[in-house]
């Protein structure tokens, strides 16, 4: 006995093991740890998606502000600032929540009496009505692009206040009176020799690369394209010849 004792193999000494979870809470916490691993997951996989959106929209928009000229989104941006200039001082309040009221205070005690070439007959100087017509238009894209879409609705005081009545009747009164204080309208300055010389040879040129075309393309071309730009070319040189400048 005393020879089996001593060659007894040594067993390691026992640990206290921790009490075991209840089913119930091991469920609990099982669904626990699976919904937070799915909600980072999901988020993780969400994430990426609306990274991809937002740089697309900023490619789009990007696209969309080539649909004008570089000089026309200048001129709309100065006629923004005036116009909030003018509304942060005299009325305390941005552009942006003006009325069609407002604007035609704006366009009367402002615009049209601070600016302007053509000579009336009293001698004053005043914008033409093109180029009234032409400020409400830069002011009406903006209102636009900042939401403010659709004809001026009065009751709920939404839409574009530079699609109302108001600013209709107060262009086209206002072309009127500089009609009676003896405005004339003139036109653009006509065109050069040189740049109209250069328009024919653009026409005939491409006239005749239609006739250089194989017999196969010819036939899936519209047919009248070639005698457009032949008229055309005549036009211009009879305009050119008779005085009447294109």
């Amino acid at each position: 006995q005393q020879l089996q004792q001593q060659h007894r193999p040594l067993q390691p000494p026992l640990q206290q093991q921790k009490p075991a979870l209840p089913l119930l809470a091991q469920q609990q916490r099982a669904s626990t740890d699976l919904s937070s691993w799915s909600s980072s997951s999901s988020t993780s996989v969400a994430w990426q998606p609306q990274q991809e959106y937002m740089a697309s929209l900023q490619r789009g928009h990007a696209i969309m502000a080539r649909n004008w000229q570089a000089a026309t989104n200048q001129q709309r941006d100065a006629q923004w600032e005036q116009l909030d200039s003018w509304s942060s001082q005299q009325l305390g309040k941005p552009a942006e929540q003006c009325t069609p009221n407002d604007l035609i205070v704006y366009l009367e005690s402002s615009f049209t009496r601070k600016r302007g070439r053509q000579a009336a007959a009293d001698g004053s100087q005043c914008p033409a009505p093109s180029t009234v017509s032409g400020a409400v238009s830069h002011l009406s894209t903006r209102f636009q692009q900042l939401g403010h879409r659709g004809p001026w609705d009065c009751g709920t005081s939404t839409g574009n206040p530079c699609d109302s009545m108001e600013l209709r009747t107060f262009k086209g009164g206002y072309a009127n009176c500089m009609q009676e204080l003896g405005y004339q309208p003139s036109s653009a300055k006509p065109i050069s020799e040189g740049k109209l010389q250069q328009l024919v040879a653009l026409l005939q040129e491409e006239a005749d690369a239609y006739q250089q075309l194989p017999a196969a393309q010819q036939q899936q071309q519209p047919w009248h394209i070639e005698a457009l730009l032949r008229r055309d070319a005549c036009i211009v040189q009879y305009l050119w010849d008779s005085k009447r400048r294109p």
